[in-house]
Protein backbone atom coordinates (compact mmCIF):
# COMPACT_ATOMS: atom_id res chain seq x y z
CA UNK A 1 0.00 0.00 0.00
CA UNK A 2 1.71 3.75 -0.92
CA UNK A 3 1.55 6.29 1.54
CA UNK A 4 1.88 9.68 0.38
CA UNK A 5 3.97 12.14 2.73
CA UNK A 6 4.45 15.80 2.42
CA UNK A 7 7.15 18.33 3.27
CA UNK A 8 4.75 20.28 5.06
CA UNK A 9 3.57 20.41 8.68
CA UNK A 10 0.26 20.00 9.22
CA UNK A 11 -1.71 23.11 10.43
CA UNK A 12 -3.87 23.29 12.93
CA UNK A 13 -7.53 24.90 12.05
CA UNK A 14 -7.04 27.41 14.57
CA UNK A 15 -3.28 28.70 13.55
CA UNK A 16 -5.03 29.03 9.92
CA UNK A 17 -8.02 31.32 11.31
CA UNK A 18 -5.74 33.19 13.04
CA UNK A 19 -3.29 34.34 10.53
CA UNK A 20 -3.62 37.68 9.69
CA UNK A 21 -5.08 38.29 6.30
CA UNK A 22 -2.57 39.64 3.80
CA UNK A 23 -2.58 43.17 2.24
CA UNK A 24 -0.32 43.30 -0.69
CA UNK A 25 -2.17 39.70 -1.76
CA UNK A 26 -5.71 40.87 -0.89
CA UNK A 27 -5.24 44.08 -3.19
CA UNK A 28 -3.87 42.00 -5.72
CA UNK A 29 -6.74 39.42 -5.90
CA UNK A 30 -9.59 42.11 -6.00
CA UNK A 31 -7.48 44.17 -8.70
CA UNK A 32 -7.75 41.05 -10.78
CA UNK A 33 -11.15 40.49 -9.52
CA UNK A 34 -12.45 44.10 -10.59
CA UNK A 35 -10.58 44.31 -13.80
CA UNK A 36 -11.45 41.52 -15.18
CA UNK A 37 -15.19 41.83 -14.63
CA UNK A 38 -14.49 45.57 -16.16
CA UNK A 39 -13.05 43.97 -19.07
CA UNK A 40 -15.99 41.28 -19.39
CA UNK A 41 -18.65 44.37 -19.15
CA UNK A 42 -16.77 46.02 -21.63
CA UNK A 43 -16.61 43.11 -24.47
CA UNK A 44 -20.13 42.44 -23.57
CA UNK A 45 -21.70 46.29 -24.13
CA UNK A 46 -19.65 46.05 -27.25
CA UNK A 47 -20.61 42.88 -28.58
CA UNK A 48 -24.15 43.48 -27.62
CA UNK A 49 -24.96 47.11 -27.47
CA UNK A 50 -28.56 47.07 -27.11
CA UNK A 51 -27.93 45.89 -24.11
CA UNK A 52 -28.26 47.56 -21.10
CA UNK A 53 -26.20 45.07 -19.26
CA UNK A 54 -23.10 46.21 -18.49
CA UNK A 55 -23.69 49.57 -18.92
CA UNK A 56 -23.76 51.11 -15.35
CA UNK A 57 -20.65 49.37 -14.47
CA UNK A 58 -19.11 50.89 -17.40
CA UNK A 59 -20.67 54.54 -16.69
CA UNK A 60 -19.42 54.32 -12.97
CA UNK A 61 -15.41 53.96 -13.96
CA UNK A 62 -15.43 55.50 -17.20
CA UNK A 63 -16.23 59.45 -18.52
CA UNK A 64 -16.54 58.70 -21.99
CA UNK A 65 -18.17 55.54 -22.69
CA UNK A 66 -18.11 55.94 -26.36
CA UNK A 67 -14.71 56.38 -27.19
CA UNK A 68 -13.40 52.54 -26.78
CA UNK A 69 -9.52 53.47 -26.01
CA UNK A 70 -10.06 55.71 -23.39
CA UNK A 71 -13.21 53.69 -21.91
CA UNK A 72 -10.63 50.79 -21.28
CA UNK A 73 -7.88 52.76 -19.92
CA UNK A 74 -9.97 54.74 -17.76
CA UNK A 75 -12.12 51.79 -16.46
CA UNK A 76 -9.03 49.27 -15.85
CA UNK A 77 -6.89 52.20 -13.53
CA UNK A 78 -10.59 53.22 -11.89
CA UNK A 79 -10.92 49.34 -10.86
CA UNK A 80 -7.24 49.20 -10.18
CA UNK A 81 -7.50 52.24 -8.00
CA UNK A 82 -11.18 50.92 -6.21
CA UNK A 83 -9.52 47.93 -5.61
CA UNK A 84 -6.40 49.05 -3.65
CA UNK A 85 -8.61 51.11 -1.43
CA UNK A 86 -11.08 48.74 -0.82
CA UNK A 87 -8.14 46.12 0.20
CA UNK A 88 -6.28 49.17 2.70
CA UNK A 89 -10.16 49.21 4.17
CA UNK A 90 -11.09 45.96 4.59
CA UNK A 91 -7.73 44.10 5.47
CA UNK A 92 -7.06 46.12 8.54
CA UNK A 93 -10.58 46.25 10.53
CA UNK A 94 -10.59 41.98 9.08
CA UNK A 95 -7.41 41.54 10.63
CA UNK A 96 -8.10 43.29 13.70
CA UNK A 97 -11.59 41.67 14.34
CA UNK A 98 -9.98 37.98 13.36
CA UNK A 99 -7.57 38.69 16.40
CA UNK A 100 -10.53 38.71 18.79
Amino acid sequence: MATITTDRAPSSLQTRLTSPMNLVATGWALTCALVGLFILCDVLAYVWPTSALAHGWIRLFATEPDNIARTLVEGVLGNAVAAWIAALLFVPVYNRLAGR
